[in-house]
């Protein structure tokens, strides 16, 4: 979240009509632009239901949540945080998703580690000034960044002088969940949910046919490599061509190596499938630093983990589990 999310509903409305089970059912959909992202939430219900109630209470939510979760939000708990480097008196929301931080930190060795903010921000001014950081204020940021953070008795305080904290990696995976869950609860029982790049069906469409979802390929803008059908679970993306930095003529992926503090390498995209969004956020940045290797011994271990890479050579990886749902559609 390297920017204050502008919060605002774009009022886009696409509705269609399908017979499905002796019944007509409605697809509403909704982009909202909210945590510095868009939200597409796309739901199919009963022509009569409540859809603009839903749609509502997702915005009142996600508004939420930045609130609490964005560090450049100055009311906001990281932004308390990173101010007084050791805070209490945080929202649910925030002590969940510090705990889960937390959780994946230790999980992968570090490759996921949510006090990299300084450095992002160290990149961020390298593309403004088309001038790549200097070395040694780099591996000093990188060293003060692997000291992490610790989460004691509600109370969040950060170990690293000068280290930020930016929940940007997991704070959009959080919110998919929590709004899965909402639509759940709303009586929705077909969605589709996209945010940034984690997406999540609830249910299946009005048709009563799966969803199925693109992978693009990174190295095409206008093509796709693979095709997952009715996927169990959210499915976070990472990919170099995502969100990046050009100095002087060469572009720098944005994901970076805690260990140096430099772009990861070795791996295009990665896109992991794991039982809730903060989870497969998380771990889609970390497998991106991790490498094929280190990735592929991580989801042995993990087997409810599931994951499709893409190397660098153009090499593509597919877990067991997955076998069955995804078609390679694109060399």
């Amino acid at each position: 979240m390297l920017e204050k999310a502008i919060c605002v509903l774009l009022c886009i409305i696409i509705c269609f009509s399908f017979a499905a089970c002796g019944r007509k059912t409605t697809a509403t959909e909704k982009t909202f632009f909210v945590m510095d992202a868009a939200l597409t939430v796309r739901v199919y219900t009963d022509r009569n239901a409540k859809t603009e109630e839903i749609f509502t209470r997702v915005f009142d939510l996600v508004t939420e949540l930045d609130a609490a979760l964005s560090r450049t939000v100055e009311t906001g708990d990281i932004a308390r945080i990173n101010r007084e480097r050791s805070a209490g008196d945080l929202s649910p929301h925030t002590l969940a998703v510090l705990s889960i931080a937390s959780e994946m930190t230790e999980e992968t060795g570090g490759a996921y580690l949510p006090t990299m903010g300084a450095i992002t921000d160290l990149w961020k001014k390298a593309g403004e000034e088309n001038l790549l950081p200097d070395a040694t204020l780099l591996e000093n940021a990188a060293a003060e960044a692997r000291k992490g953070f610790s989460l004691t008795d509600g109370v969040c305080t950060i170990h690293g002088v000068g280290a930020l904290l930016d929940l940007g990696g997991i704070g959009k995976g959080y919110a998919v969940d929590l709004v899965c869950a909402l639509l759940a609860e709303s009586g929705v029982t077909g969605a589709l949910v996209s945010f940034g790049s984690s997406v999540a069906t609830v249910g299946e469409k009005g048709d009563g046919t799966p969803f199925v979802i693109s992978l693009r390929h990174p190295r095409k803008s206008d093509a796709v490599f693979g095709k997952l059908t009715a996927p169990l679970g959210v499915l976070s993306v990472s990919g170099d061509y995502e969100r990046y930095v050009t100095v002087e003529g060469v572009r720098y992926a944005h994901i970076l190596d805690p260990a140096t503090g430099y772009p990861a390498g070795g791996i295009s995209s990665v896109s992991v499938l794991a039982g809730d969004g903060a989870r497969a956020d998380a771990l889609s940045t970390a497998f991106f630093v991790m490498g094929k290797e280190k990735t592929r011994a991580y989801l042995i271990e993990h087997p409810a983990v599931q994951a499709v890479l893409y190397g660098a050579d153009g090499e593509i990886f597919i877990t067991d589990g997955l076998s069955t749902v995804f078609a390679k559609t694109s060399d």
